[in-house]
């Protein structure tokens, strides 16, 4: 029988996401503890065993830790035919298909429009290379679309991205501080979704047709004084 290594607990966490880079400075969330490589336990699947390797091809093997035993994340989905990808911002692992062209990351958004008689209505646009983070409804994000009004008084703030036709849909979250009307709008201002939103609910993701929309615009109106609205997670399928 080979004897058990002990492993400090950023190697298990390593081990967890298989080869994924994490970045220099840890989360709060660490936590240290003392586990086993445990190269005795067999995997199989459908009666073959399994052999398990990291990006680099170096062969990886589950961990017990109190009577648990886990098993690497990229190995084992690989296993299934899952896609596995690391968002280092969010500090997330994320199984299944891949989600398709960032939105907010990858076009740059334009027109920036207020209406509705409040001029203190405005949107602006947050990349993931300005280095900042926001909490919204419970998500952290690295980059978003933002509405806000400051005064009382109705207002309504839009902004538009240039698209050039090239995709079929897009899936996105929304979640505004206060009740709000989201309305997505495509070419000569057609209505590609509308949604009321209650102030202060969960955010919820939407997926909808952009039936090869050149121009896409998001429209946030609200009645309330200093709302903060919010558009996340969009993702483009891929062209």
């Amino acid at each position: 029988m080979r004897k058990k290594k002990l492993i400090p607990a950023l190697a298990l966490a390593l081990i967890m996401v298989s080869s994924f880079t994490l970045g220099a400075s840890a989360s709060n969330g660490l936590q240290e503890i003392t586990a086993y490589l445990n190269s005795n336990i067999t995997v199989k699947m459908d009666g073959e065993a399994q052999t398990f390797l990291n990006a680099q091809g170096t062969r990886v093997y589950p961990i017990t830790y109190q009577g648990t035993t886990y098993l690497p994340v990229r190995a084992v989905a690989g296993l299934v035919g899952l896609d596995v990808n690391w968002d280092q911002a969010t500090q997330t692992v994320e199984l299944g298909q891949t989600k398709g062209v960032d939105l907010i990351d990858t076009y740059k958004a334009y027109n920036f429009a207020f209406g509705g008689g409040n001029k203190n209505a405005k949107c602006g646009q947050r990349q993931s290379s300005e280095g900042l983070t926001e909490d919204i409804s419970g998500v952290s994000c690295s980059h978003w679309l933002w509405f806000t009004t400051n005064t009382t008084g109705a207002g309504t703030s839009a902004t538009s991205f240039n698209l050039g036709g090239k995709h079929d849909t897009l899936t996105f979250s929304y979640y505004s501080k206060e009740d709000a009307t989201l309305t997505v709008l495509g070419d000569n201002g057609s209505v590609l979704g509308e949604y009321m939103i209650p102030g202060g609910a969960v955010a919820q993701t939407v997926t909808i047709p952009l039936l090869h929309t050149s121009e896409l615009t998001f429209q946030m109106a609200t009645g309330k004084w200093r709302n903060s609205a919010y558009v996340f997670n969009a993702y483009l399928d891929a062209e």
